[in-house]
């Protein structure tokens, strides 16, 4: 880690959609946290000069659902963990989910998580609860968490099968604010299956969860959303079928945007072949086709957003037999290149604009990026470098990494933010 008030980066090919220097080779001179110039061949004797000749450089990824143990499961992972973690993998602002113990769903649990992770290198935002305590009952107190700080509403991973919640949530949002993020699936047609149902599940002779259960949920946020006229964000999409609901929402008018998860744009779901519970996670790794269709989205843009799902679980919860293993897998460290790998022959800039400046913007907050007189949050990345992921790229409390063991490209060499410089 690298201190100073004044720093020159040398030779870096700007990648940024939205800066006047993309695809330039530059300098880049950054003075008490902004970027004051970028030119070529810059003179400034008394700046920390980094040179990273040949790397390229790009505004820091926002990750819009990250989850952390604390509080309440700090053997998972804490916040300063976190932010060693986010930090790692190029992340310089991320959206903590309201699932804790307990859970933010109210002003207290909001100012505490902001009080706890300010002055971080990555920037921590929480997001508080749907409903109270996360069990899709009772309206959790939207307007009083908005004014504390939360930035948006979500039960996480709880499709709110109450449909008279959304409903409600969705009027009382144009009051309170903030953004309303909803995980779209009809639970009971999970029919209690721990992977995708296909072909898949039939040769491992395991109990598989339908697509069509995403399908319906996003059939009902739609409708909600149409009806309400209300801005929604629906989280980790997984299968074709949501594709095209959204990207046919989207032509009609209907305010939606969307992410997915890099594991399921990289895995599918023939990864679980030998039963490794790193592979279990919600929703579950889908089909080759169901892979291709969230690619195309992405490509396309009926998805918006690329986030991690990072979902830290100790040994005990992952390391058991595939039916009482949790789900989840962490993600912040492999964010970048497990997107950059999974996505090779699209233009970076479109990796850009799905982790850096989408989240931003359907998040309300100011943009980033590689100009002049923006402030100084962005990382470093050999575009041509190949790496396996192992162990030591962990800082994650916790090692329930999908991607151990992948040959992953687009390494990251260094993340600058909050006025220091940290290499990889």
């Amino acid at each position: 880690m690298k201190t100073s008030t004044h720093y020159l980066f040398r030779n870096l090919t700007v990648v940024d959609p939205r800066s006047p220097h993309n695809g330039q080779v530059c300098d880049l001179e950054v003075l008490d946290g902004t970027i004051v110039r970028i030119a070529k061949n810059i003179t400034a004797g008394n700046a920390l000069v980094i040179d990273e000749s040949g790397q390229c450089v790009a505004p820091g990824i926002f990750d819009m659902q990250v989850s952390c143990g604390e509080p309440g499961e700090e053997e998972k992972e804490t916040f300063s963990s976190l932010n060693h973690a986010a930090i790692a993998g190029g992340v310089t602002g991320l959206l903590l989910m309201p699932s804790s113990h307990p859970a933010s769903d109210n002003r207290g649990q909001i100012e505490y998580i902001l009080k706890n992770t300010e002055g971080r290198m990555c920037s921590m935002y929480p997001a508080g609860a749907l409903s109270v305590g996360l069990k899709g009952t009772q309206l959790a107190e939207m307007a009083d968490m908005h004014a504390a700080g939360a930035l948006a509403f979500t039960d996480d991973k709880s499709p709110v099968s109450n449909s008279i919640l959304v409903h409600l949530a969705m009027q009382y949002n144009q009051i309170a604010g903030g953004l309303l993020l909803f995980h779209a699936e009809d639970a009971s047609l999970s029919l209690g299956g721990k992977v995708n149902e296909g072909t898949v599940s039939v040769q491992l002779g395991m109990k598989g969860a339908p697509s069509i259960g995403e399908e319906l949920g996003v059939v009902r946020l739609l409708t909600l959303a149409r009806y309400h006229h209300a801005r929604i964000h629906i989280q980790g999409i997984s299968s074709e079928a949501a594709v095209s609901l959204i990207r046919a929402a989207k032509k009609e008018g209907v305010q939606v945007t969307c992410s997915t998860y890099a594991h399921l744009l990289y895995f599918t779901d023939e990864a679980l072949m030998e039963f490794d519970s790193r592979f279990k996670v919600w929703p579950p790794l889908r089909s080759q086709s169901d892979r291709a269709a969230l690619r195309a989205g992405v490509e396309d843009g009926t998805i918006d957003v690329i986030s991690s799902d990072h979902r830290p679980e100790t040994i005990e919860n992952k390391d058991v037999e595939f039916d009482y293993a949790a789900n989840g897998t962490i993600g912040l460290e492999s964010l970048w290149s497990a997107s950059f790998s999974a996505m090779q022959g699209i233009s970076t800039d479109v990796l850009i604009e799905r982790l850096s400046h989408a989240p931003r913007r359907i998040l309300g907050m100011p943009a980033v990026s590689i100009s002049e007189g923006a402030e100084a949050h962005f990382f470093l990345y050999n575009p041509d470098a190949s790496f396996t992921f192992t162990s030591e790229h962990i800082r994650s409390k916790s090692a329930n990494s999908a991607f151990l063991d992948q040959t992953l490209h687009g390494k990251i060499t260094g993340t600058f933010t909050a006025s220091t410089w940290l290499s990889s």
